[in-house]
């Protein structure tokens, strides 16, 4: 995610917290592959795209919503709208006291394992809850990695045999 998708987010947050409406719009815009394309797009000017804008009708009523879409239009920043969204998110979790956490395993792990994750992680972060997104990759070997609030915790064997194999390449240096 990057840190522009951040501000955006944040600064809509603190002007307009409302994250159904959010959701609703964003899902409306981009679902219609059409209305999607065309409001990426570099060679539609602006002011068409704000004019599309101004006629949806999920966006009628929701104000600061509309303009936040008309600000993304007129700098040509549409496309950051699924990013926009998912920091969105992390800014409504962070109010309560709760985190994201991308967790990539070998295997998928049982529910005793996301448990004392979860429980370990909370203490670690200072977090009241920690929601998990699971991802599975083979490529790891065995073990996970966990990504957390911009901290990223390797303790799979593709990251130890990595961090074996820099190793004696510096040992092999000196």
């Amino acid at each position: 995610m990057s840190e522009l998708a951040r501000r955006y987010a944040k600064a809509l947050y603190e002007v307009s917290p409302d994250e159904a409406a959010l959701h609703d719009s964003a899902h409306t815009l981009m679902d219609c592959p059409p209305l999607w394309e065309a409001l990426c797009a570099p060679t539609i000017r602006w002011e068409e795209k704000c004019r599309v804008l101004d006629r949806l009708p999920e966006l009628q009523g929701h104000d600061c919503l509309l303009r936040f879409y008309r600000l993304l239009a007129s700098k040509g920043r549409m496309a950051l709208l699924p990013e926009i969204v998912s920091a969105f998110d992390d800014c409504v979790l962070a109010e309560k006291e709760s985190a994201r956490c991308v967790l990539t395993c070998a295997h998928m792990p049982d529910a005793r394992e996301i448990e004392n994750l979860r429980r370990a992680l909370c203490r670690l972060h200072h977090k009241k809850d920690v929601i998990f997104d699971i991802r599975k990759d083979s490529s790891l070997l065995g073990g996970f990695t966990l990504e957390l609030e911009g901290v990223t915790y390797d303790k799979s064997v593709r990251g130890a045999l990595l961090d074996l194999t820099r190793r004696l390449e510096e040992r092999r240096a000196v």
